[in-house]
This record gives structure tokens, sequence and C-alpha cells, in this order.
């Protein structure tokens, strides 16, 4: 009597962390690479409904993955502004993304661990645009005065157009509507916040 082979893995379990998974990467950050509201403070983050594996397209997946250090690496930068900036308007807005940075994260990591995506940051030690790696920070640590704002301006606006563009390309080629929902909200808080930079 013939043995039926075992059955095949659901083509969308964690075995897109190959090709696939670098294939969607690169189409985010490629699409990004080309890429003025009405000043307002950023709306809060929507509340996402939870979503099922075969729900995420490698460009889901790459998006979700790419966008915890993006978001976690601002933080610290947020924190500085709001210590050491003497302008106002722009401690204001440093508050105000930390809010939305605070209840947008949880949802990127149930995401993330709904699609069975790794723990560990996969993007530790990169150098990109938008993350903030360590260099830079120690920088902006060890920065007074307007050369302090100036710097951390130029940090944010990297990083706010960088997001924006991401999500503009996550919007675009996504397949996933619970990251498509996500995505909408970060392209329209990153895009007003960045339009509220001093210039």
């Amino acid at each position: 009597m013939r043995r039926r082979p075992p059955p095949r893995p659901p083509a969308n379990t964690r075995t897109r962390t190959g090709v696939p998974l670098l294939a969607g990467l690169l189409t985010v950050l490629a699409l990004a690479a080309g890429c003025g509201a009405e000043p307002k403070p950023p709306p809060t983050p929507p509340q996402v409904a939870a979503a099922a594996p075969s729900e995420f397209g490698g460009t889901d997946l790459a998006w979700v993955e790419i966008m915890i250090p993006l978001d976690e690496q601002l933080l610290p930068v947020l924190d500085l502004v709001r210590t050491k900036a003497a302008d106002q308007q722009l401690v204001a807005l440093a508050g105000e993304l930390h809010g939305v940075y605070d209840q947008e994260l949880p949802r990127l990591r149930t995401l993330s661990d709904q699609a069975g995506l790794p723990k560990d940051n996969p993007h530790k030690g990169h150098k990109m645009p938008g993350l903030v790696d360590a260099d830079r920070l120690a920088t902006l640590r060890a920065g007074t005065g307007p050369e302090f704002e100036r710097q951390a301006v130029a940090t944010l606006r990297e990083h706010l157009d960088q997001l924006k563009n991401l999500a503009t390309s996550e919007l675009a080629n996504g397949i996933s509507p619970t990251v498509k929902t996500i995505a909408q909200s970060v392209a329209q808080t990153r895009g007003d916040a960045s339009a509220r930079l001093p210039k």
C-alpha cells in the first residue's frame, strides 16, 4: 500500500521569511525612494481587527517588519525634543507624535505576531532613510541650543517623509485590508506632522 505524502504547509505561513518577504521589502523601499496639508494634530490611529495569516502578502509583511523599528527608534528622539528644544511648537509636535507612536506600535506588534514574523529586529544596526541609528542618536544627545533643534528637525523630517512614502507604497501594493488601514493612518499623520515642522 502506497503511503500518502505529508501535506504541504499553507503558502502564507512563516516560510515567507525567504524570497517573498525580501521581495516585498525591496518593493516597499524601492517605491518609497521615488516618492501640505492644513496644520492640525495627528489623529489617533484606528483600531485594527485581528487578521488571519493568509491575509498578508509579501509587501504587507515587509511593511509591518520595517515599520516597527522605524517607530521604536524615533521614540528617543521625540523624548530629546521634548526635554531640550526651546521651540514650543516643536515640543508640542513631538509630544503628539509620541502619543501616536505609543498607540501604533502595539497594533504593529500584534500584526507581526499574527503574521508569524520574528520577534527580533532584522534591521538592527542598519543605516537606511528614516531609521535613526545609534550614531545619529548620539549626535542629537550631544547637541545643544539652535544646533540641536536644526539636527532634530532634519532627523524628524527625513523620518516622517520616509514613513509617508512607505505607507503610500503599502497602500498601492499591499493586499491586506488590516495592514492598509494602518498604512492610511501613517500616510496622513506623518504627512501632516512633516508639514508642521519648522522650515
